[in-house]
């Protein structure tokens, strides 16, 4: 799995990592050291598999 680090503040991606653990420490040290006036989010990558839809429009 895929998790990324992204600063909310900014809208940057930071970070992806293949750990949840190594993420959310990644977060931590980079909130604290802006001394927490900028929100990390760590998420999942999820792969969305979609069936494409022929050419005019009917399955």
């Amino acid at each position: 799995m895929t998790f990324r680090v992204i600063n909310l503040t900014t809208g940057e991606i930071v970070a992806e990592l293949h750990q949840a653990d190594q993420a959310l420490q990644l977060a931590d040290i980079l909130a604290a050291d802006c001394k927490y006036r900028e929100q990390f989010a760590v998420v999942e990558l999820v792969t969305i598999y979609e069936t494409p839809i022929p050419i005019g429009g009917k399955p």
